[in-house]
């Protein structure tokens, strides 16, 4: 693998699986601007020959951009143990049973792992966007039913109380109301989010999960590794077998237990934050991904 990644020596094959990825969990990238290098100018046939070498593909998305920068100025931990992971045995058979590339594979790895580290770790939370602050509101009156109200408004030194349940369920019949008549362009306002005056840093459990689900996403759409499922399994063994390696092997864990093979301990993180509710954090780096 090299220790810089070209696109005119082969970086987007490398990347193929980075693509795959991106593919399946990115919510939306219709609002993503992808930025090309075109210039008409005069220049020598060398500079011409330079600037068509280094122009981005394309067909290269946004996240296979950002990774490459990243990449090539090692800014991603795990890049240094290619060569362990390599003549890892384990990894090595368990890759080969499921016929994966192992350099798009490592890359892919390096990718995920990046873009949970700078989620979970470095990620930057955001505020609840004006319309989930007003859902929320809604939500909270509406299961009341009966149950006595206040709702307190404050600004500087003004303090206004409502205590009348009939005018705070108005309140909330109100906003539902707007929010089906409300101007569009104006509603998309309401959607976004601003940055809170402090980020929290998640836990390494829920990171374990995520890392885990990008993966074991990318192991469907891959036919290959599909036929190799038990009837009516979501994965094999071996591919929940990989991740608990790749757990291990990247550092995320240093818990031994992810090193024993057909071992549950996987199955039981998944489970468990199956309806996980993270905080409000966004990527520092990358595009928010749905998982």
């Amino acid at each position: 693998m090299t220790d810089k990644l070209e696109w005119n020596e082969g970086a987007m094959e490398l990347m193929d699986y980075i693509g795959l990825a991106e593919a399946i969990l990115l919510p939306d990238l219709g609002e993503y601007k992808y930025s090309f290098n075109v210039s008409f100018v005069e220049a020598t046939k060398e500079e011409v020959e330079k600037a068509n070498a280094s122009c981005v593909p394309l067909t290269a998305t946004l996240c296979m951009r950002i990774f490459k920068d990243r990449y090539d100025s090692n800014k991603i931990a795990p890049k240094s143990l290619y060569k362990e992971y390599l003549n890892n045995r384990t990894i090595q058979n368990l890759i080969n049973d499921l016929e994966l590339d192992a350099d798009k594979f490592w890359l892919l790895v390096l990718f995920t792992f990046d873009y949970c580290e700078n989620l979970f770790y470095n990620g930057v939370t955001m505020k609840l966007t004006p319309v989930e602050q007003l859902t929320e509101l809604c939500d909270a009156i509406n299961k009341s039913v009966d149950a006595p109200m206040t709702l307190t408004f404050k600004a500087d030194k003004q303090k206004t109380v409502v205590d009348s349940s009939i005018a705070i369920k108005a309140i909330a019949e109100m906003l539902a109301n707007y929010q089906k008549e409300v101007d569009e362009d104006y509603y998309k306002n309401l959607h976004k989010r601003e940055q809170a005056d402090e980020s929290i840093m998640l836990k390494e459990s829920p990171f374990i999960a995520f890392f885990a689900r990008i993966l074991l996403r990318f192991f469907n759409t891959q036919p290959q590794v599909r036929e190799k499922r038990k009837k009516g399994a979501n994965h094999s063994i071996k591919e929940t077998d990989l991740v608990c390696q790749l757990i291990y092997f990247t550092r995320i864990s240093q818990n031994k237990c992810w090193l024993v093979l057909e071992n549950e301990t996987l199955k039981a993180y998944l489970k468990q934050y199956r309806n996980y509710e993270y905080p409000n954090n966004v990527s520092s780096i990358y595009p928010e991904f749905s998982i």
